[in-house]
């Protein structure tokens, strides 16, 4: 797309840091596949532009899964934004105030801020998950279930299996992306691999554990078409745990087990208000 002709003369506009005959927006990183696509979505908003900054955009939502038997619910992604209260996923009863490490703060419960869309390409389930428990976890605030104490070298490390950890991830959870009614891309787990994150490394020895597993490595899914989010438009994803899973590290040391995280992650281009 060749917008040079159109931005030629200089700027009206008097923002701090911008430069002459440069618009103060940026585009961190556009998926060639889309052009067409994004060139279809400005035309179709017509008279309705409006003058806005974009920039590549990845919006995350952040589940704690702590020990305990795994409920048979549903939780849903992105209804809870930063400074809202949420709960453990298997206490239920623990609530913790979310902040910017859980959650974008674009997302305001359930729905885009006003003035704020997103054009999405990609979905992906990032699993934080660890080859040991850790040595102690916070237990009270707005960091309840994070890493007190991850351990060192000479501790006793915990460790636990986790390939078996993960195949009961990849096999327990079901993932729905929803905007209003509508349901989108869905399916396990491992339908929605991870580029990010950790890489495959295992290490256990004379009962140390380090290491990690992430939702498979390599090329996250990519969307046949991109999603349009609007604002203040209802949006999600569900995710449903379809096998209760014990969370224990073993049958004689209940409460002993891995506190991981479950973050979804849309990866797209945001669109936002101007300010200056």
């Amino acid at each position: 797309m060749n917008y040079g002709s159109h931005y030629d003369a200089p700027t009206q506009f008097g923002f701090p840091g911008s430069q002459v005959g440069i618009l103060p927006s940026t585009l961190d990183q556009v998926n060639p596949a889309y052009y067409g696509q994004i060139k279809d979505f400005i035309n179709s908003v017509g008279g309705q532009a409006r003058l806005a900054s974009i920039s590549g955009i990845r919006l995350y939502d952040t589940l704690r899964v702590d020990t305990g038997v795994i409920p048979l619910t549903t939780f849903t992604f992105f209804q809870n934004g930063v400074s809202a209260q949420q709960s453990m996923f298997v206490a239920s009863g623990t609530t913790y105030r979310k902040q910017n490490i859980d959650v974008t703060y674009w997302v305001d419960n359930g729905k885009l801020s006003k003035g704020y869309e997103a054009l999405i390409w990609s979905i992906q389930v990032i699993i934080q998950l660890p080859n040991a428990v850790d040595e102690s976890v916070q237990t009270s605030g707005n960091t309840v279930g994070l890493t007190n104490f991850p351990g060192f070298q000479n501790s006793s490390g915990k460790p636990i299996q986790s390939g078996n950890y993960m195949r009961a991830i990849l096999e327990a959870f079901y993932f729905e992306l929803f905007l209003n009614n509508t349901t989108f891309e869905h399916g396990p787990t491992w339908a929605f691999p991870s580029s990010y994150g950790v890489g495959n490394t295992v290490s256990i020895v004379s009962g140390f554990g380090d290491g990690a597993l992430s939702n498979t490595v390599g090329w996250c899914y990519q969307m046949p078409v991109m999603r349009h989010i609007p604002d203040q438009t209802k949006f999600g994803v569900r995710m449903t745990s379809q096998n209760p899973w014990t969370n224990e590290s073993s049958t004689s040391s209940p409460g002993l087990g891995l506190n991981f995280r479950i973050i979804v992650v849309l990866d797209g281009i945001g669109v936002q208000p101007v300010t200056g």
